[in-house]
């Protein structure tokens, strides 16, 4: 299992396990599982089906083990598997979908991204931090139409690669595959096939962060139907396959080409703490915030639940309530902009609470961030503008 190679004949056996995994595998209360979930994808009309890890062990430890060793040939193969399961059920809707995602979560390991080194480098791993930072979804080729016109007129048109899918460079083939000789190919963008493509960084936990040193932060590539299931300030877990591409330096540094930087390919974004702003507040949410607003002590039960474990401190908590609430922006009669933000500074002798305090009203505050001293310079917090290498895209790093 752990050999490097892996036989064609073996991903088709994996192939042929996986969808008698999905056909016969019960839960506890002996309902078949991946039925109803596999119904419920049709019903829905999506293409992508979550396996819970733990299942994989229980049914088929090989399962697992071929997922772990070699995540992207057991991806494809669980892929096929679930085509043959689903064409079972619904044929119709297995020819109307192109391709079908197996995302797997709760892995057995979940790891810091400091753990992540060049030993897992095509293994596949999870990794949890925030969201810092999310690009623009962008289209990816997967299956390129090339167009050749010949010499006489005739118009050639072919997909390449003939079987599967581009890799990560898309590259002309060397001559016609119609008329095999060398040609001047044209691509044809909208015969071309395509998935939504996205980039994301993911930062280390402050809480995880060793004293003396900054949060070390790693790249991730989301595709298909898991664009933008993440936004900034989310807390995630992100299952993939973790994998490593060529440095972009600088002339000075053209014959290094021997550095690579790692990044995870995403099979599964798993959103622990969802930023503030993505709260949906339901009818009855807003039934029982009006009934609050009736309230005569509801200022003072507010304040009281900002860290009820620490004790006292009515007036700072107090100003971290209206620090939270934010004020109006008013504009005077003379043109002069007052603005609606307020700030809040904490001075006081050592062991009186206010790290406390501060974690606290991070975890509240939308994409509220936690620092000290330990990630600054003697110059303080700084900001950067840099542009991203793939899209282009210009971003604030702090």
């Amino acid at each position: 299992m752990n050999n490097d190679t892996v036989r064609l004949e073996d991903i088709k056996d994996y192939s042929w396990e996986f969808r008698k995994f999905l056909d016969s595998f019960k839960s506890r209360d002996g309902v078949f599982k991946y039925h109803e979930r596999v119904w419920r994808m049709i019903n829905m009309n999506q293409r992508s089906l979550i396996v819970d890890f733990d299942d994989l062990i229980l049914y088929s430890p090989a399962l697992a083990e071929y997922l772990i060793d070699h995540p992207v040939e057991a991806l494809e193969a669980y892929s096929q598997g679930l085509r043959e399961f689903v064409s079972s059920l619904n044929p119709e809707f297995a020819k109307s979908v192109s391709r079908f995602y197996v995302r797997v979560r709760n892995p057995p390991r979940v790891m810091k991204i400091r753990e992540l080194n060049s030993e897992y480098i095509g293994k596949l791993v999870a990794i949890e931090g925030i969201v810092t930072r999310v690009t623009r979804v962008d289209a990816k080729i997967v299956r390129a139409r090339f167009k050749h016109v010949t010499e006489i007129g005739e118009i050639h048109e072919f997909d390449y690669p003939p079987e599967g899918e581009i890799g990560e460079r898309l590259e002309k083939p060397p001559f016609c595959l119609i008329c095999h000789k060398a040609a001047r190919l044209e691509l044809v963008p909208e015969k071309s096939s395509f998935i939504d493509w996205q980039k994301i960084v993911v930062q280390e936990k402050p809480e995880e962060v060793p004293g003396g040193q900054i949060p070390r932060s790693i790249e991730a590539v989301l595709t298909s139907d898991i664009v933008d299931s993440a936004r900034p300030g989310d807390r995630v877990v992100l299952t993939g396959v973790l994998k490593v591409a060529p440095l972009a330096l600088g002339i000075e540094k053209r014959g290094s080409k021997t550095i690579f930087a790692f990044y995870v390919d995403v099979n599964h974004v798993e959103v622990q703490e969802k930023a503030l702003e993505e709260v949906v507040i339901t009818r009855e949410d807003e039934e029982k915030i009006r009934e609050l607003s009736r309230d005569p002590w509801i200022r003072e039960k507010i304040i009281a639940s900002i860290a009820p474990g620490i004790y006292g401190y009515w007036d700072i908590k107090e100003a971290i309530v209206l620090l939270l609430f934010g004020g109006t922006p008013q504009i005077l009669p003379d043109g002069t902009r007052i603005r609606g933000d307020i700030h809040v500074l904490l001075v006081g002798d050592p062991g009186t609470a206010k790290s406390q305090l501060l974690q606290f009203t991070s975890r509240l505050a939308p994409r509220g961030l936690y620092t000290s001293g330990k990630g600054s310079t003697a110059a303080g917090l700084t900001a950067t503008v840099l542009r991203d290498k793939v899209t282009g895209e210009y971003y604030l790093e702090a």
